[in-house]
């Protein structure tokens, strides 16, 4: 892998805020900086792709691990929400993307440092952003990533469902992000709207979620935390299981940073963990 020092395209700003990269420069602090770019070998993509690949499937057995031996208390899980995490899970409850963040030594392989499996960001940049950035700066290369194909993919195992999609509109980075995602939902050929987590609101007579005209609300795509949802006022509506949430809600266990050194006991010295242990008071 080589850093390579660059210059910034010419009016970069203005050529991001046109693609929705409009969170660039929060708080006059420069996020996305084209200062700097890393180019990989072929064999470093499969290193790093099969990094990824093996992880998931090692947080799935650790969550069935987490399951089977009831510990749910490692992770300070809400009491309440154990069985219907049970629930979603031996549903096989459908689940669009993750983002795992390594560490990566030369020599060494990618290290694991999290699994953000629930409320994952960075789609902007990493799907739509750095494409656009590399046909203007280098037009002959391609990148690793084919998040947007995947994204469409995966939508489409879904089926031919109503989607609502949302965050907290106060968030801006929350907000383009969501608006990324509602875009891919189209491409797949489903039907996506809109909605922020201010607009749900809940119908008790009719048990189930619904938008701003009443309508039903069956498949939501929320960027908002499952242990915000379940100390929120909707908590006890949760337990209705009548909409289905996106990501689901067996990710609490793969996006818990708890996993890190269950990981690690059930697979000790495994060349993509790190080792990880609970204090001793757990």
């Amino acid at each position: 892998m080589k850093r390579i020092t660059l210059k910034p395209r010419f009016n970069w700003q203005v050529k991001v805020e046109q693609i929705g990269l409009t969170f660039h420069t929060p708080e006059g602090q420069i996020y996305w900086d084209e200062s700097a770019a890393y180019e990989l070998t072929a064999a470093e993509v499969d290193i790093l792709e099969k990094a990824a690949n093996d992880l998931h499937e090692l947080c799935l057995k650790a969550g069935q691990h987490i399951i089977d031996n009831n510990l749910f208390h490692l992770l300070s899980i809400p009491e309440e929400a154990i069985p219907f995490i049970v629930n979603s899970w031996n549903r096989d409850d459908f689940s669009l993307y993750g983002r795992f963040d390594f560490a990566w030594t030369p020599g060494q392989l990618p290290k694991m440092l999290e699994y953000n499996a629930d409320t994952p960001t960075a789609l902007v940049e990493a799907a739509v952003a750095q494409w656009y950035w590399l046909q203007d700066v280098f037009p002959r290369t391609d990148q690793f990533n084919s998040i947007h194909e995947k994204l469409i993919a995966a939508w489409k195992k879904l089926g031919g469902e109503q989607v609502h999609l949302g965050g907290l509109s106060s968030h801006l980075e929350d907000e383009q992000t969501v608006l990324y995602i509602t875009d891919t939902c189209f491409q797949a050929g489903l039907k996506a709207e809109r909605l922020s987590l201010e607009q749900i609101g809940f119908d008790s007579e009719r048990k189930r979620f619904v938008d701003m005209s009443e309508k039903g609300v069956t498949h939501y795509f929320k960027l908002f935390p499952w242990e915000w949802m379940w100390d929120s006022d909707y908590a006890p509506q949760l337990k209705l299981e009548v909409c289905q949430f996106i990501e689901p809600m067996w990710k609490m266990l793969l996006s818990n940073k708890a996993i890190l050194p269950i990981l690690w006991q059930l697979f000790p010295g495994h060349p993509n963990l790190l080792p990880a242990a609970f204090s001793e008071q757990e």
